[in-house]
């Protein structure tokens, strides 16, 4: 017994040692990602030819990213006070333009924008975002309007479609909703070989599936390593990146582009009929990327490099996108694949994200598009409630 109890201590006093050893390595590596985090590499993007506030933007976008569970949409931002990013405390990116003074005669006409994270604004300050443009472009028309961004990076049309729902049966009507999509949905596609998905929907289950109690010891040990400091070191230094390529080898392209674009084209019915239903205007866009933009920057080349392997996709959900008939009179749809293929000044700060000259350039286009629609509602206004 007592070589029994001797070994039995040595194996505590081994064990002990050891969890120690890995408690100063987790730690050690705590540390040295919390000094030696890399910067975004998009703070070199041209578009913003050298502006002073880039890296201190930068870092406030890193800072502002923590999300909250959103029943039925997964995740929002919190509520975040910064310089250049400020998420409300409705969790909404805080829209910022000067607007023209309450009048009798001017009608506020009130506006949602749907999107992911282009709409929501990932590149650009507050005053930049398309939604805060669009009201900067509207207010010197003489249009006097509430715009609301509902955009949030990582979203589907799916998840926007939704969105707009929940607002609906709260009795928040807008007078127009404007959708602005395409990347997130083929990303999602690829990413899952799957259409119509949310992005990273293979997360939730795994998180749903640690409720299953036979699984559910296990299941948290695995994913809880995954938290870990270390863990991340070996994933950045020994686990090489996905070859895409090959990946995409295994899927059918055709197919899954082709119902990329059908789940798409049944959310624009569905927002069609809402739109019926609850008597506002919809309008929807599908949005540049960088592969269709012919004159490209040093910086934008490099861009696209990365991203190069999903062009076939992308090109092939385009084809499909211009090909299909959604058989709605008077939709208002807009592909803006092309809005800058013949632009020369640098644009992307990514492959799907633009700078603020850019929509700067974009929002001129969609008040544009929406200024008749603005007419029309104060037409009617003019009708029903006649001075």
């Amino acid at each position: 017994m007592k070589g029994f109890f001797r070994r039995l201590r040595e194996i505590w006093i081994i064990a002990g040692i050891t969890l120690l050893i890995f408690l100063f390595i987790e730690l050690f590596f705590r540390i040295f990602f919390l000094f030696s985090s890399d910067p975004d590499p998009r703070i070199h993007a041209d578009c913003y030819k050298n502006a002073d506030w880039v890296a201190d933007y930068y870092k406030e976008f890193n800072n502002c990213n923590a999300s909250t569970w959103e029943s039925y949409v997964y995740w929002r931002r919190i509520h975040f006070e910064g310089q250049f990013i400020n998420v409300t405390k409705d969790q909404l990116r805080k829209t910022v333009f000067q607007h023209n003074p309450s009048s009798d005669y001017d009608p506020l006409i009130t506006i949602y924008m749907f999107g992911g994270s282009a709409m929501w604004g990932t590149g650009v300050r507050d005053e930049y975002t398309l939604p805060s443009l669009l009201g900067k472009e509207l207010t010197k028309k003489g249009y006097r309007v509430e715009i609301i961004n509902y955009g949030e990076s990582g979203y589907v049309s799916s998840q926007e479609l939704i969105e707009l729902q929940l607002q609906l049966r709260a009795g928040y009507i807008p007078d127009l909703v404007i959708f602005y999509d395409g990347a997130n949905d083929m990303f999602s596609s690829l990413q899952q070989n799957k259409a119509g998905l949310p992005q990273n929907e293979n997360n939730r289950e795994k998180e749903f599936n640690t409720l299953s109690e036979k699984k559910k010891s296990f299941l948290v040990f695995f994913e809880s390593l995954k938290t870990l400091a270390t863990m991340k070191f070996i994933r950045q230094k020994f686990i090489s990146e996905p070859d895409h390529e090959a990946l995409l080898s295994e899927y059918n392209l055709n197919q899954l582009a082709e119902e990329t674009i059908r789940v798409y084209n049944e959310n624009l019915r569905l927002v069609f009929s809402l739109a019926e239903g609850y008597n506002f205007h919809s309008v929807f866009y599908w949005q540049p990327l960088i592969f269709f933009k012919d004159s490209k920057s040093a910086y934008e080349k490099s861009e696209l490099e990365k991203a190069d392997w999903s062009k076939p996709f992308i090109q092939l959900s385009r084809d499909n996108l211009s090909g299909s008939e959604i058989h709605l009179e008077n939709l208002d749809f807009y592909d803006l694949s092309n809005f800058f293929v013949t632009e020369s000044e640098p644009i992307f700060i990514d492959w799907c994200h633009v700078g603020e000259y850019g929509n700067t350039r974009l929002a001129k286009r969609i008040a544009k598009d929406v200024s008749p629609i603005c007419d029309s509602l104060i037409i009617q206004r003019e009708r029903d409630y006649p001075q």
